[in-house]
């Protein structure tokens, strides 16, 4: 067996997503700031939402944000529609995560949110989208279609929102002044924990 195309054609994907998370930092822009700070200032609840792989990196925001001391969670787009987007009050952020900007449901939870009082950011590969429309701020992710799998599969646009989300969360906390040490008691015996004590 000729195991060189294997390696080629993967090397070849794993230098276009790392190109595509390098994009992220060459077009991060002056939205981002307004964007942190409504997310370190936010008096309220901090939802994150998304469908198929935006909705895993939209809950590993969440866990992140909580991490980090603020008040956020994720809601499954299509759980909202059936009751929880209620919960929704003046003040709240919704951080929705849709590569294309066209989920019915994601857009519903947005407009939603708007008619609540809350406010949205959104992160998206198509800011002139509904939801880029529905959002207070659009954060807008590169368009690595060669990152993707085939073309298709969302390897380098996950990446790269996740990589935009670790942004958003690091400089949020580092604004709230969360101080780390306090992952020694919120994470008593993992690793977390231990490289904070060194």
């Amino acid at each position: 067996m000729n195991i060189q195309p294997i390696i080629d054609t993967t090397k070849t994907l794993l230098h276009a997503e790392a190109r595509s998370i390098d994009a992220v930092a060459d077009q991060l822009g002056a939205d981002f700031v307004p964007a942190v700070q409504l997310v370190a200032s936010c008096p309220g609840v901090i939802m994150t939402t998304g469908s198929g792989t935006s909705g895993t990196i939209a809950r590993r925001l969440a866990h992140l944000l909580a991490t980090c001391g603020m008040h956020a969670f994720f809601v499954h787009p299509a759980d909202a529609l059936h009751g929880p987007s209620a919960a929704v009050a003046p003040g709240d952020v919704l951080i929705a995560l849709s590569k294309a900007g066209k989920s019915a449901e994601i857009n519903h939870f947005a407009r939603v949110t708007r008619e609540r009082g809350g406010k949205v950011i959104s992160l998206t590969w198509k800011p002139e989208s509904e939801l880029g429309a529905l959002s207070d701020i659009v954060l807008a992710l590169p368009a690595a279609v060669d990152a993707e799998g085939e073309g298709v599969l969302p390897f380098g646009s996950t990446l790269a929102a996740g990589a935009l989300c670790d942004a958003i969360c690091l400089a949020a906390k580092n604004l709230r002044g969360f101080d780390l040490t306090t992952l020694t008691q919120t994470h008593p015996s993992g690793a977390t924990a231990e490289l904070v004590r060194r």
